[in-house]
């Protein structure tokens, strides 16, 4: 252990040290520290009174009431704090005024067993009787402190011990003469309970914050790994594997690709593909709810100068249109925000790219061992990969250029789609594409034998 260590922590997070030492007092109060004192002063009430009683002391009824305000401050603090939430922020200063009148009242406890003293009563049975409570009492009204430093809680106990001392000289000073000790020996051994105490809470604070600092960081570095509700999930006890869908479904896969990448000659070239597929995620986030799980897309992965994203699956799409008209309309925010990251980028020549959108099959699985990324697998991906890589067929990237000429498009961006996500698009999105008939380029699609039509659009 490093006393000093814990002690510099707590000076440089002075405010959350105050705030936790504000809060331990209040549940004492609040919990069963102060209502097992309480309790403890009740029953000391009622020995004193039925001692009082066989030495036929005619005050003896006075002392089940020496100690009524440290008791009725243990059981109606709680019940206060809740009508007066901001009582919680004195904690601190009610429990020191809980302890100051626990002196009090064995201060008035012995005024009432030595007055019969006064009256010529013999007074060594009395003495005898009372010798070391001024220890007990002094030791555990100051071994308990919630002050932020050390110095104030030496401060307290010392005003603490001195007005006892100064009350019990003026109840019977031969009393106090008798038991100097017994007061020193109790101011002394409160002040290395209170140490202790005070230690004990700092080494506390310290690991408790050095914990939530590493947590919070795990936290956060976590966050990067896994989405929101897979965090909320795990948090609440559910295994990773149970936070995202694996059951087979329907979706279109959206495969993007920057047009001859390996051209672009430039020192912050891997920083720009950041920027794009960075501005492709909050894409894909957008609408983003946990409960029905749902987003415009579902980022899928990276792949260097390549984006693949899933619409439809894992997450519900964000809007009511159809699935293949949410997917035209992502396409077309993704290619939007891929021109605005090339004119940041400022490159010297045109930078194009191209996407494939394929309807079909697929399904989430997390790999089976290692690190549980969670993956999709299935048809869609197959073909949307094939979509995009169409505009390298000879034939088909003649069609699209000389398409392009009638245009007025020198330099251009390509989306393919699948023949089922162009009869599923609605008049407005459709008027946008071309058809290309393969039976009349003499051209089979992979991996996709039944298509019959392929469609494109090409856009600045």
């Amino acid at each position: 252990m490093n006393p000093d260590k814990y002690s510099a922590y707590c000076k440089e997070h002075a405010d959350e040290f105050r705030d936790e030492l504000r809060d331990d007092a209040s549940r004492a109060l609040r919990n069963w520290p102060g209502k097992t004192a309480a309790l403890l002063l009740i029953a000391s009430s009622l020995l004193s009174w039925q001692s009082m009683i066989r030495a036929g002391n005619p005050d003896a009824y006075k002392a089940l009431f020496t100690y009524a305000i440290p008791a009725a401050i243990a059981f109606g603090y709680p019940l206060a704090s809740l009508i007066f939430s901001s009582l919680d922020k004195y904690s601190r200063s009610v429990l020191d005024f809980f302890l100051l009148s626990i002196l009090f009242g064995f201060c008035l406890t012995l005024h009432y067993v030595f007055e019969p003293i006064d009256a010529g009563a013999d007074a060594s049975s009395i003495y005898l009787a009372l010798s070391g409570q001024i220890n007990f009492a002094i030791l555990m009204t100051t071994a308990f402190s919630y002050h932020a430093t050390f110095g104030i809680t030496l401060l307290r106990n010392s005003l603490y011990t001195l007005l006892t001392a100064v009350l019990i000289y003026l109840i019977d000073p031969q009393y106090l003469a008798i038991n100097a000790i017994q007061v020193l020996q109790g101011f002394l051994g409160g002040i290395i309970v209170s140490w202790l105490f005070f230690a004990r809470i700092q080494t506390r604070f310290y690991y408790k914050s050095i914990d939530a600092d590493t947590r919070q960081h795990l936290y956060k570095q976590l966050s990067k790994l896994v989405y929101p509700h897979q965090l909320a999930r795990i948090k609440a006890g559910d295994q990773l594997e149970e936070t995202m869908p694996v059951a087979p479904a329907q979706a279109i896969i959206n495969v993007f690709d920057i047009q001859n990448s390996s051209a672009i000659k430039h020192e912050k070239t891997q920083s720009f593909f950041l920027e794009i597929f960075r501005a492709f995620s909050q894409i894909c986030m957008m609408g983003y709810e946990h409960n029905p799980l749902k987003s415009r897309a579902f980022r899928l992965k990276e792949t260097g100068d390549g984006f693949i994203s899933a619409i439809g699956y894992p997450f519900l799409t964000d809007k009511a249109d159809t699935l293949a008209d949410h997917a035209v309309e992502t396409a077309l925010l993704m290619f939007r925000a891929f021109n605005s990251e090339v004119d940041r980028f400022g490159y010297g020549h045109p930078i194009k790219a191209a996407m494939g959108l394929a309807y079909n099959s697929v399904q989430g699985t997390f790999q089976s061992s290692g690190i549980r990324a969670y993956d999709l697998f299935g048809d869609a991906l197959i073909q949307a990969y094939r979509y995009e890589e169409m505009r390298k067929v000879p034939v088909i990237a003649e069609l699209m250029r000389e398409h392009a000429r009638q245009s007025g498009l020198e330099h251009y961006n390509i989306l393919i789609i699948q023949e089922v996500i162009y009869n599923s698009l609605c008049d407005r999105y459709k008027q946008m594409f071309s058809a290309i008939d393969l039976l009349n380029i003499n051209y089979h699609m992979p991996q996709d034998p039944q298509a019959r039509y392929v469609y494109f659009h090409l856009l600045e």
